[in-house]
Parts: structure tokens; C-alpha cells; sequence
């Protein structure tokens, strides 16, 4: 006769549910990103295209839609879901620096507005990945 198998209690066999909008948060943040991604993307045709400042400034413009869109998820993710409320700081923080960039971009100071820009694309990786990487 064999004897008997002893199986986890299901209390622990699976880890805690995410906060609720979560899922909403790791879209959000994936368009972040890839708004970020091909803001750059249009920088470089700033060199090469008559129509590259246009498309710079419409693609501005969904970065900072992405990142509006990005703090209503992390906020309903923190009051609604009772979730982390670190990812709300460090949205807000790209949105800030993003008005910056906006300002420095407009004002032509292309010595700021490039760096600036290459730090908000490496924010918007790291956002991804802090909030793919955990559940709250």
C-alpha cells in the first residue's frame, strides 16, 4: 500500500491576487513606453523630413496622453485597489520632467532637450519594468 501524499494547502500554493486595475496599470505603461519609443524615433527624422517637427510635436502630445493616462491607472490602482502607491510618485515624476521637455523643446535649447529626452525614454523602460515585474 502507498502512503499518503501530502498536498500544499491552497492558501499557500498560489501568491496574492493584484490589486484591482493592475492590468490597466501594465497597459498604461507599455504605451508609455512605446510612445516614448517612437517620440525618439521622430527626433531623428527632425534631420531628414520637412514634416518631422509635426510629427515630433503630435508625438509629444501622446506621451504626455500616455502618461495622463498612466496616472489615472496608477491611482486607481493605489485608492480603488489598495495597491502600491509608488508607481503614482514615480508617474508624476516623467510627467513633470516631460512638461520640462516640452518647455526645452519649444524654446529650441537642443542642448537639454536631447539628454532630457534620453532620460525620460530610460524612465519609461524603467517603469515598465518595475511594474511588469511586480504586482504591487
Amino acid at each position: 500500500m502507498s502512503s499518503p501524499i501530502d498536498l500544499p494547502s491552497p492558501a499557500h500554493s498560489h501568491r496574492a491576487a493584484p490589486p484591482r486595475f493592475f492590468g490597466l496599470m501594465k497597459a498604461t505603461s507599455v504605451f508609455v513606453a512605446v510612445t516614448m519609443l517612437v517620440q525618439g524615433i521622430t527626433a531623428g527624422q527632425l534631420l531628414s523630413n520637412e514634416d518631422g517637427r509635426g510629427l515630433h510635436e503630435v508625438m509629444g502630445s501622446l506621451v504626455t496622453i500616455s502618461l495622463l493616462l498612466q496616472i489615472i491607472a496608477a491611482v486607481l490602482v493605489w485608492r480603488v485597489g489598495r495597491g502600491s502607491a509608488r508607481y503614482l510618485g514615480f508617474s508624476a515624476l516623467l510627467l513633470v520632467l516631460t512638461s520640462l521637455q516640452f518647455a526645452v523643446g519649444t524654446n529650441g535649447n537642443v542642448a537639454v532637450h536631447v539628454p532630457l529626452g534620453v532620460a525620460l525614454f530610460g524612465g519609461g523602460a524603467v517603469l515598465v519594468t518595475r511594474v511588469w515585474s511586480a504586482h504591487a
